[in-house]
């Protein structure tokens, strides 16, 4: 499980206002499937974290609270595809959608550490 909260807390950085390190984060992830990176970020991450974008000023320029984060996902997230639901698979197309151009840059990372 601590693999697994150490992934949600990289992806977050996804959604800071600020400057975005995707080659710290690809470092940070490298070793997980991009399957789950991709599930994780959509069904977990986004629903969590993309507030902070979507607001005027987002409150959160440097870093999530790691704890808090964790403690939300694991209340309102999901652990494995058997429990998307329609609405959970509608809004991760929205996050899919929103955060392309972001999901492309991490990715092509992701492919110099494959």
């Amino acid at each position: 499980m601590q693999e697994m909260e150490e992934l949600w807390f990289s992806l977050s950085f996804l959604f800071i206002d600020n400057t975005i390190d995707y080659q710290q984060i690809a470092t940070e992830i490298a070793m997980h499937d991009i399957e789950l990176i991709e599930f994780h970020l959509f069904y977990n991450v986004a629903p969590e974290c993309s507030a902070n974008l979507e607001q005027t000023i987002p409150p959160i320029w440097v870093s999530f609270d790691k704890d808090e984060l964790i403690q939300h996902i694991k209340k309102n997230g999901i652990l494995d595809k058997a429990q998307i639901t329609l609405a959970r698979k509608i809004s991760a197309t929205i996050y899919r959608f929103k955060y392309r151009d972001e999901w492309a840059t991490l990715t092509q990372c992701l492919m110099d550490y494959k």
